[in-house]
């Protein structure tokens, strides 16, 4: 499980904040104003009203793409005045962070440190220099050197910033230190935090109740979990592991059958254009002809959908018979499952140790759980099966015994999980102490 602790999430909202966004700073009084004020360090109010809109500007294609994907409306908040006190909180954070980090000399750098940040730096510092080109000479026919040497000049020129006010490579290089001092500020806060063996026995206790319990109520969801990859905690009864070899139709009678499906699609527009031109005729109109034109173009449908259904038959019949010379090779004495497995099957999702399932189980296709289930004894091999999706050649691997997982199978991922939740709240709990440590003024009223 990716560790995201709250300094993570502060690292990523930084970077959000104060990302290649352009800005043309305004040095009038009024957005030189302090907003936010910690221990002297203060941010003015152009740098949060550049960074609250960016943030909106951020939230808004969020939401969009969560509308067109998901049909989810509004899924972030876009409200100026939530956004404004979110930025101000993360910037009296993040300036509480890096001052206790500078106490603590975190931002004296090994030269393997020094040299990682220098690189980060000159990375962010070259996409701003391509920014500023797309942004504000995107007709330039300046090349290489040139080009960027001309960027930075209209960047001193026009005093274009990010939104946080960085220009230079020495801000990208400084900002790049603020990032790799609150990673080893992270390090520093969690560097005792542990996790004990009673506490990952507690924990594993209550997923097997929830889990039991869970399962009790819906059998078919622990096949979905382990078909899915999920962690399990427990098992219900009757299910078992099944293996199999999908044998499919080949791309080249696929495309044949596609090639009549394309004539058939034809044939039937044609068809009814025909009737429509039949229905739509007046009372008094001789309509032999256009009956005529729907008689043959019924003629070619038909024809069409013959030729359709016999490329479809003769594609499974190919797939069939390629079925049944795999299966006597399986049932060979010394035959080798596996091998044959990685050699001819098309289902490229299947999990390594096969699926899990059971009687009734109906995210299968019928034919598949039905075959799957009638193997009686584990090892044993069954005949082609048809379904939608070509054959199958089913093997029965192993029951599933009823009851919890063994927690050695799955003790690293709770003690991970664990971990990670415990050193998010001791950062947590940390960061708010060192805010309430210092001297934090906010003004937020001048944002108006």
């Amino acid at each position: 499980m990716q560790k995201k602790s709250l300094l993570a999430l502060l690292l990523a909202l930084m970077m959000l904040l104060s990302g290649c966004a352009l800005v043309s700073v305004d040095t009038a009084k009024d957005n030189a104003r302090v907003i936010v004020d910690v221990n002297g360090e203060t941010v003015s109010k152009a740098v949060i009203k550049a960074a609250v809109q960016n943030q909106i500007s951020t939230y808004e294609y969020y939401n969009q793409i969560y509308s067109a994907y998901y049909g989810i409306s509004n899924y972030y908040s876009t409200d100026t005045a939530t956004i404004t006190s979110e930025v101000i909180d993360a910037y009296v954070s993040q300036l509480a962070a890096q001052q206790k980090a500078k106490e603590l000399g975190l931002y004296e750098m090994t030269e393997e440190e020094q040299a990682a940040v220098d690189a980060s730096g000159k990375e962010s510092y070259d996409s701003f220099i391509k920014s500023v080109i797309s942004t504000y000479m995107p007709g330039s026919t300046l090349e290489g050197d040139e080009l960027t040497a001309a960027a930075e000049k209209y960047v001193a020129e026009h005093d274009v910033a990010t939104v946080d006010g960085r220009s230079t490579l020495a801000d990208f290089v400084a900002s790049a230190a603020d990032e790799k001092a609150l990673e080893k500020l992270e390090a520093y806060i969690i560097k005792d935090v542990t996790v004990t063996d009673e506490e990952i026995q507690a924990d594993y206790d209550a997923k097997v109740e929830s889990a039991k319990t869970s399962y009790e109520a819906d059998p078919n969801a622990y096949g979905t979990a382990v078909n899915g990859g999920s962690t399990v905690y427990y098992a219900p009864a009757g299910y078992r592991m099944v293996k199999h070899i999908l044998v499919k139709v080949s791309d080249e009678d696929s495309a044949a059958a596609t090639e009549k499906q394309t004539a058939l699609t034809t044939a039937q527009t044609a068809l009814t254009d025909a009737q429509a031109a039949l229905d739509a005729a007046a009372e008094d109109a001789d309509k032999t002809a256009l009956q005529a034109a729907v008689d043959e173009a019924q003629k070619a449908v038909d024809e069409a959908q013959k030729a359709y259904d016999e490329a479809q038959a003769a594609g499974m019949a190919n797939a069939k018979a390629k079925a049944d010379a795999l299966y006597t090779q399986l049932t060979a004495e010394g035959a080798d499952f596996e091998a044959l497995l990685a050699d001819n099957n098309g289902d490229t999702a299947q999990p390594a140790n096969g699926y899990a399932i059971r009687e009734g189980f109906a995210v299968f296709v019928e034919s598949f759980t039905n075959a799957a289930m009638a193997l009686k004894n584990v090892g044993d091999v069954s005949e082609p099966v048809e379904s939608t999706y070509g054959y199958h050649i089913l093997k029965y691997v192993s029951d599933v015994a009823e009851g919890p997982v063994a927690l050695d199978t799955v003790k690293d991922g709770i003690s991970s999980a664990l971990l990670t939740t415990k050193q998010n709240s001791v950062t947590t709990e940390t960061l708010a102490k060192y805010v309430s440590e210092a001297t934090v003024k906010t003004y937020p009223e001048r944002m108006n």
